[in-house]
């Protein structure tokens, strides 16, 4: 196999079995789509996806010393503990769409929304650097020249090629299933919220043995 398609199959793997576990991003994507039909669930995808390649780029070029200034500073914990915690309060109490049509009406950009989601995950840049860190212990990985580009428009199409099966389960989900929207709602409000109280304690115990 060459170097080219050996980073492109690592990019995409890696960034594909990353995104399967239930987090912000996918769950945004599955109430987007359930709420709102399947082409917003894609802008969302599509957002999501290009955030990803800068956060794994950003971890291959900066990644000990940012995941250092991310898991040993109090104020930054805090603060996103607070974000994600006001989010869960907000997607819980807010009322399920009624329907797609009356949802859509204003013209909100869900790709701008997709970049926001994305680039607010705390753990996005952390997984990549263990994700590195593992994959070079078992490939021979040269991040650079045409190597990094292939690796990085692996990560692109490995993420836009799983939130799309979240898209079309999404779609699936909410056209045979009734009250999926308010489901939707409140495993995101907690994913959310379990995120915003993990960034709280890390944070608190920080500052205690500080």
């Amino acid at each position: 196999m060459s170097e080219l398609a050996l980073h492109f199959l690592v990019g995409f793997l890696l960034c594909f079995l990353g995104t399967l576990p239930f987090g912000p991003i996918n769950l945004s994507v599955v109430k987007v789509t359930v709420d709102h039909g399947l082409r917003r669930g894609m802008e969302i995808a599509a957002a999501a996806s290009l955030i990803e390649v800068l956060q794994a780029l950003i971890a291959i070029v900066f990644g000990l010393m940012i995941s250092n200034f991310l898991e040993n500073n109090t104020a930054v914990k805090f603060v996103l503990a607070i974000v994600f915690v006001i989010l869960a309060a907000y997607i819980f109490f807010r009322k399920p769409a009624t329907s797609m049509r009356e949802e859509d009406r204003g013209q909100h950009s869900w790709f701008r929304r997709g970049l926001l989601i994305a680039a607010l995950n705390p753990q996005a840049i952390p997984y990549w650097i263990f994700a590195f860190a593992a994959a070079a212990q078992y490939f021979p990985l040269q991040l650079i020249g045409w190597n990094l580009a292939s690796f990085l428009t692996a990560v692109l199409l490995g993420k836009y090629a799983a939130l799309y099966g979240f898209v079309r389960a999404s779609d699936y989900l909410s056209h045979h299933l009734q009250q999926s929207s308010l489901w939707v709602n409140r495993l995101l409000a907690a994913v959310l919220l379990i995120i915003g109280l993990s960034q709280a304690w890390s944070g608190l115990n920080i500052a205690l043995n500080s």
